[in-house]
């Protein structure tokens, strides 16, 4: 699923929405999907079958982060992220393929074709549903007081703030695994 097909699926979860505005709309995609990216992350992997002559590569597109570096054998290796390249720090001992695991940063992603992690969209679903659900409700309880109709109904903000707290937590519980040895530079 894109990000563009999730807002759609979202929004078929309201009865009444109000808050309609495709550029808003958007704006609480993206909102959603910093937020997970910053509390869980995107993580892939890469394979690297060869580097150039001073043992560097590219980084992969939507590269944000390196988790680990390994080769073949599950070695670690130390490498550097450098002016768009990864640097290596070879000693002739590793086994090629290596293996790159690093975040994404989705936020740069085409939203009507890069393909969300299955196991992100439930939860991003939930966050966004919360967040245009905010703005939404707002708008239904300016129309019902102004028609002079029952608001009680309504989520209040507080209900809304606990949700919004109880996903995020959620997503810190998703973060992606990062191996120590990435926290020394490996």
């Amino acid at each position: 699923m894109t990000p563009k097909q999730l807002l759609e699926d979202v929004k078929a979860r309201f009865p009444v929405l109000l808050h309609e505005d495709e550029k808003a709309l958007l704006s609480l995609l993206k909102k959603a999907l910093a937020k997970y990216q910053e509390l869980a992350g995107f993580s892939d992997r890469h394979r690297i079958r060869a580097v150039d002559a001073s043992d560097s590569c590219e980084l992969p597109p939507l590269f944000l982060s390196k988790l680990s570096l390994k080769d073949k054998e599950h070695r670690f290796i130390n490498s550097t992220v450098w002016d768009g390249n990864l640097e290596l720090e070879l000693d002739g001992d590793e086994v090629f393929p290596l293996t790159l695991s690093y975040l994404k940063n989705v936020l740069e992603s085409d939203f009507d074709t890069f393909q969300l992690p299955s196991t992100s969209i439930s939860l991003l679903g939930d966050y966004l549903e919360l967040l245009i659900t905010i703005p939404n409700s707002e708008r239904i309880r300016q129309v019902s007081t102004a028609g002079k109709m029952d608001t009680s109904g309504l989520p209040a903000e507080t209900d809304l703030a606990t949700r919004r707290d109880a996903l995020e937590a959620q997503m810190r519980s998703n973060r992606a695994m990062i191996p120590p040895i990435s926290l020394l530079g490996g």
